[in-house]
């Protein structure tokens, strides 16, 4: 195990509108996902056992080694997997395939013994995003281009839901290809809040745009974000009064965006702004109403750096967690390598991945604990995580394996250190 004691790096005072730019002209853009191989040490010392994690009798398995105190499982056959937490702490992920003839979006859940539930057929997109209702009943909202080729006026974010054994979908429609990089958050007085975009890879100005569910119906606008491509992800939380914030990649100028609504309009500012910042962020709001994120600096060519920024005193404090060197981005690059949860304790943990290592990062009064808990063996690792803490401070993470490039195939891990 190798503590990292980390400086400060950066104070960004105070809140910054930002200012609507003028489009992006449109693009061809073929869909695709993440994929590779590589190998690399990793930026710590943590040292995984020689065993695979896991394999079924089905004989789908995991390759990859696991580390002392940690064990996996396979799940079933996907990709791109998000992980959420029930009532009673139970984990469930949410997969999907992403085919023109053979793609599917599915649910398994402990509690339900990993049953896979491949519930819906057509030619979707991931990331996707589960959120457990207080009545133990999964949601999750994803992409559905809706026609097997590409259309401008088709494509929109979809939520589903199950409630008595049966999943009820909804096509959330909305002008043009949108709702990519969809995520998902449930307020305690049923009230749901989606996010999307609206890429600028199609011509859009809209970027990143929120979708309310309230008194039985949906409505969806621009946060005022302008254009925003596609592949950085979305990650939105509430505040303790209810109402949501959400970060996000900045393309045009490459800098980490933090908004919050107050209900009536979205206040938007810069949370890092050296260098292409802010990919992949992951964003927490604790009781207090500290936002906090995680997020990766793209430093060169397959190498970033992992980072944390939380709000002090109406700034950024901004720390390295780690680097990251076998990362692929671009089309067939990472999606959501960083995952950000909150202990009982206040203290953010972040599970982050490139496609050799699957890193577990604790925060104290010291600084940062790294430890690499997955090394991939035989197979690439997705650079896909989700992470969430239950109250005893165990951690949930989904990951996946890549099998195949194209179609993207993989097998969904589970893993765990409870």
């Amino acid at each position: 195990m190798v503590r990292f004691r980390t400086a400060i790096k950066q104070s960004v005072p105070g809140r910054r509108a930002l200012l609507v730019g003028v489009a992006l002209s449109v693009t061809a853009i073929v869909i695709a996902a993440c994929g590779g191989g590589g190998e690399s040490d990793g930026p710590t010392s943590g040292t995984p056992s020689e065993t695979p994690a896991s394999s079924d009798p089905a004989g789908i398995e995991l390759t990859a080694n696991v580390a002392d105190g940690w064990s996996a499982i396979p799940i079933t056959e996907g990709i791109k997997p998000t992980l959420a937490l029930g009532p009673d702490e139970a984990p469930a992920i949410a997969y999907l395939f992403e085919s023109l003839s053979e793609g599917f979006v599915g649910y398994a859940s402990a509690g339900e013994g990993w049953a896979a539930d491949n519930f819906v057929e057509g030619y979707f997109y991931g990331p996707l995003d589960l959120a457990i209702d207080a009545d133990g009943l999964p949601n999750i909202v994803y992409h559905d281009h809706q026609a097997l080729q590409f259309d401008q006026s088709k494509g929109d974010l979809t939520f589903a839901a199950r409630s008595g054994g049966e999943w009820q979908i909804e096509t959330l429609s909305d002008d043009g290809h949108d709702g990519w990089d969809s995520a998902l958050v449930l307020a305690q007085d049923g009230g749901k809040h989606a996010f999307g975009i609206d890429p600028s890879q199609f011509g859009s100005t809209d970027g990143v745009e929120h979708y309310s569910y309230t008194d039985g119906s949906w409505t969806v606008s621009p946060i005022g974000s302008g254009p925003i491509a596609y592949e950085f992800n979305v990650s939105p939380a509430l505040a303790p009064d209810g109402d949501p914030a959400v970060s996000y990649f900045n393309d045009r100028d490459g800098d980490l965006m933090y908004a919050e609504y107050d209900g009536t309009t979205w206040a938007i500012e810069a949370v890092a702004t050296e260098g292409i910042v802010g990919k992949f962020s992951s964003l927490q709001i604790e009781a207090q109403g500290t936002p906090h994120i995680a997020f990766y600096q793209e430093i060169g060519a397959g190498t970033g750096i992992v980072q944390y920024a939380s709000r002090v005193d109406g700034g950024w404090q901004i720390e390295d967690i780690a680097t990251l060197d076998d990362v692929e981005l671009g089309m067939q690059g990472a999606r959501r390598i960083t995952s950000l949860a909150l202990g009982s304790d206040g203290e953010p943990r972040v599970a982050f991945s490139d496609r050799s290592s699957l890193f577990y990062a604790v925060h104290d009064a010291d600084g940062w604990t790294v430890d690499e808990v997955v090394s991939a063996d035989s197979l690439p690792l997705g650079q896909l995580v989700s992470l969430k803490v239950d109250p005893a401070g165990a951690a949930h993470i989904a990951y996946y394996e890549v099998t195949g490039i194209s179609p993207l195939s993989g097998v969904i891990g589970y893993l765990t250190n409870s």
